[in-house]
């Protein structure tokens, strides 16, 4: 985010990351405390043990985790307090796994796009089967060639244009989502801006409707060469998993360099992981009911194929960590 927040009160679905924002602030202070001690959630009561084998699972990644590092002019933590959450605080809000009438995650396409970003795309929808263990499909291109005035603008360039995320989330992926969705998720060339005092967004997700959308515009130009390639499908993996976390109830990481930490920039965005942190992956282990280190291994195998060698190297040694006697 580059711009103040501006509360979107008129309109039915908000900025992701502000629920996320907001979810966290009404975490009390002594959560933190609690949820750290004796295997128990905030309100006092026992884990169930399949959450306790997790979150004592979950702490072989500690020494994986790298520390999110001192705030920099501009970072999301120098405007944003956020409290964070625990698993054990997840465990709290989301008492089961997912509702098993919902099975699948859906990506719709909007816009038209190049060669290399529609096979951006594709890769994205097979990173994100693996990343949270439940089956992705790819619903028709949606073409965008009929916006209303009201939800489209000029950037300050005068000549690229930016769509109202609000819009593609109530008016057109909200209208195609499936009964059996776990979340709809708009992939969009087009750039992004959710409303009035906002200069644009990487992605924007409803924890309620479960729709969410996000950009390519600001990803670079994956044509440009391999490494400009790897960049882009990178940065769109990075906003992907952030977006659908925030879809499965994850609000933004303190714990450690996390993919569910809030960014302010471009900078910033690039500086976080894909992966998720030890207190942010497990939620996916209990939500999505996804298995530890067969999740880790796949995505290992998933990153070496698409070239990206560093994160093929963090899944490998998670997968390692996690499968240990």
């Amino acid at each position: 985010m580059t711009s103040p927040a501006t509360p979107l009160a008129n309109s039915r679905i908000h900025c992701g990351l502000l629920i996320a924002l907001l979810i966290a602030v009404t975490i009390p202070v002594g959560w933190l405390v609690l949820a750290a001690a004796n295997g128990r959630q905030p309100n006092g009561k026992p884990l169930p043990e399949k959450a306790k084998k997790l979150a004592d699972l979950a702490e072989r990644l500690r020494p994986l985790d790298r520390p999110m590092g001192p705030v920099q002019p501009g970072d999301w933590l120098e405007s944003y307090t956020e409290l964070g959450q625990t698993f054990r605080q997840y465990v709290t809000d989301r008492p089961g796994p997912v509702d098993p009438s919902r099975t699948t995650l859906y990506i719709v396409p909007l816009g038209e796009g190049t060669k290399e970003q529609t096979e951006i795309v594709s890769r994205t929808a097979e990173f994100l089967e693996v990343f949270f263990g439940k089956p992705v499909k790819t619903l028709e291109r949606v073409v965008l060639d009929a916006v209303p005035p009201e939800a489209q603008r000029l950037r300050s360039d005068g000549k690229t244009r930016q769509l109202l995320s609000t819009w593609l989330l109530n008016d057109v992926l909200l209208k195609r989502r499936p009964k059996d969705a776990i979340a709809v998720l708009g992939m969009a060339t087009d750039d992004l801006w959710p409303g009035k005092g906002w200069n644009f967004v990487f992605g924007q997700a409803s924890l309620s409707e479960r729709v969410g959308v996000w950009s390519l515009a600001r990803n670079g130009d994956p044509s440009e060469s391999p490494e400009d390639y790897r960049l882009c499908l990178r940065r769109t993996l990075k906003t992907a998993m952030h977006e659908t976390g925030h879809m499965l109830g994850i609000p933004h990481c303190i714990a450690a360099d996390c993919g569910m930490n809030g960014t302010n920039n471009r900078e910033e965005n690039d500086r976080r992981p894909i992966e998720f942190c030890r207190e942010c992956q497990p939620k996916i282990w209990w939500y999505c009911q996804a298995n530890p280190v067969e999740r880790c291994r796949k995505l290992a195998k998933l990153a070496g194929q698409f070239g990206l060698d560093e994160e093929a190297k963090h899944f490998e040694a998670e997968a390692e960590a996690l499968a240990k006697p």
